[in-house]
């Protein structure tokens, strides 16, 4: 039978204890939503306002894939990427380059976004980012799998976190973005 995976956020909570485990594919179109707020809701609450200086940060995002139908065999290879386009001028969304451990047992490299404009570096895993919008079909972004034999064959097993955080400089628009598309890809034997 050919796998079902589900796009999930984790925030809230304490470091390695997520407060809540949302599937974001049952959110609908957009099913994220940078902003202020450490939540997922899909809503015009707790936006990014344009900085007359400096720069303003949205809470990071930590985002895996999560099981629902199990592969005949096993799910390896994960890669995401983008199609590079962004959102404009004056807005970039880093990711974490570091390797976020987040399995079904322990959510061992969540760290909760519990101050408005934290740099993604203050993330107690993530010590140097990317700007996101740099990876494409032909080089993508390798996501871990840190579940018994770095592979997903069972429902409900996860991949590690995709840590990402957008950031807004004065030369951004104003206005609600565009959506983007974040495109995972992986082996399924």
């Amino acid at each position: 039978m050919v796998a079902t995976l589900l796009v999930y956020t984790d925030f809230g909570g304490a470091v390695t204890a997520p407060g809540t485990k949302q599937n974001a594919d049952a959110l609908g179109p957009p099913q994220l939503r940078f902003k202020y707020a450490d939540n997922n809701t899909i809503d015009t609450a707790d936006p990014l306002p344009i900085p007359s200086s400096g720069t303003t940060r949205s809470r990071w995002k930590h985002i895996y894939l999560k099981v629902s139908v199990a592969p005949d065999t096993q799910i390896n290879n994960m890669k995401v990427y983008t199609d590079t386009t962004g959102f404009g001028t004056g807005i970039t969304v880093l990711s974490g380059n570091e390797a976020v451990v987040n399995t079904l047992a322990a959510d061992t490299g969540y760290d909760p976004s519990d101050v408005a404009d934290e740099l993604l570096t203050g993330h107690v895993i993530i010590v140097t980012t990317t700007n996101f919008f740099t990876y494409s079909s032909g080089a993508p972004k390798t996501i871990g799998i840190s579940e018994a034999g770095n592979i997903l064959n069972a429902i409900n097993e996860e991949t590690d976190y995709l840590v990402l955080q957008m950031e807004v400089i004065n030369t951004a628009a104003p206005g609600d973005l565009v959506n983007e598309t974040i495109t995972y890809e992986y082996d399924e034997i």
